[in-house]
């Protein structure tokens, strides 16, 4: 019961933050210089699509909102390759369908996983620019993530992550 209360803290204070309804620009340093691109599948555990759906990538003080398109698919560029995202899945109505707390490292391969906690974990190889995710919607309103074998980045849906001060 306090998880729960404490993840919907955590929502509150995300649905507040400016930097997910941002269109901002590419973010200044190292992320925009070296930062890791994401083609995102979102699927329900029947495997439909999420469509009509928005995410939003937050460092906590900085967000990427970008939408999901008609196939569940959206893309973000510019984000960090070390550090920890929250990922929020919005529906058309803008409630949170989803959330999960995303850890991104750099590593001799590239995987992703969700652990028993339900955090994801990224690894890419320093070589790698752009990961392909698959994000598997819970009935409880959890995600897993995992490498999106058959996917690769779009370029024509590519959003850059913005962030705000």
């Amino acid at each position: 019961m306090v998880h729960i209360r404490k993840i919907g803290a955590v929502l509150l204070a995300l649905l507040l933050l400016p930097g997910c309804a941002g269109t901002g620009t590419e973010p200044p340093g190292e992320a925009a210089e070296g930062g890791l691109s994401v083609a995102a599948l979102f699927q329900t555990e029947s495997g439909d699509a999420l469509h009509d759906s928005a995410a939003c990538f937050s460092t906590g003080e900085d967000g990427g909102y970008c939408q999901v398109d008609s196939d569940g698919i959206a893309s973000v560029s510019g984000l960090p390759r070390r550090g920890e995202l929250l990922l929020t899945v919005f529906d058309r109505q803008r409630e949170v369908q989803g959330a999960m707390t995303l850890f991104f490292d750099e590593g001799a391969v590239t995987d992703a996983m969700t652990g028993e906690d339900g955090v994801g974990h990224v690894t890419v190889r320093r070589d790698t620019r752009e990961v392909a995710l698959l994000f598997i919607l819970a009935e409880d309103g959890g995600l897993r993530c995992t490498l999106w074998l058959a996917g690769t980045a779009p370029s024509d849906t590519d959003l850059p992550y913005s962030q705000h001060s």
